[in-house]
């Protein structure tokens, strides 16, 4: 009768192939990793301000500062790449929902940069009980910051408030 065990080395090979896919699995996960934050600048009650869209589909991200209207900064927000710099659709979508739900009426970019992070170090152990240095990936996460605003509302005598 044939032995059904498997060798050792098929079962060495089979943990070096999941040992690798598992470590491939995180180093895509922490490129293409991002995060997004909001820092009011003042302090408001978000159930009072009400955006001017009717979507969030129609809230504005845009380049520059918006020069055809009057407005007024809510806040920031710091968007952070760790991979290749490139904000994804879905992110912008993201920002746009977050920004409807807070009411504001759109953000523009204000500032770009790279910003230093502490390396990621992997390590795996040996059957021994030795720990051995696996991996150590130098980090920089790309920063974008915008300048969430809201357009002043006009008064009946023409001017703009809040």
């Amino acid at each position: 009768m044939r032995n059904l065990r498997k060798s050792p080395s098929n079962r060495f090979k089979i943990f070096l192939i999941f040992r690798v896919s598992r470590f491939l699995f995180i180093l895509f996960l922490l490129y293409s990793c991002q995060s997004v934050e909001f820092i009011p600048d003042i302090v408001y009650r978000e159930d009072l301000i009400r955006t001017h869209k009717q979507s969030w589909k129609e809230i504005e991200i845009l380049k520059e500062a918006p020069r055809r209207r009057e407005y007024e900064v809510y806040g920031r927000i710091l968007i952070r790449n760790f991979g290749d710099g490139k904000t994804d659709k879905y992110y912008y979508d993201q920002i746009r929902k977050e920004l409807f739900d807070r009411g504001m009426d759109g953000m523009f970019l204000a500032a770009k940069g790279i910003v230093s992070m502490p390396p990621t170090l992997f390590q795996s152990g040996t059957a021994n009980g030795y720990s051995a240095n696996f991996a150590e990936l130098p980090q920089e996460a790309r920063v974008l910051e915008g300048i969430a605003f809201r357009y002043k509302e006009p008064d009946s005598d023409g001017k703009t408030s809040r």
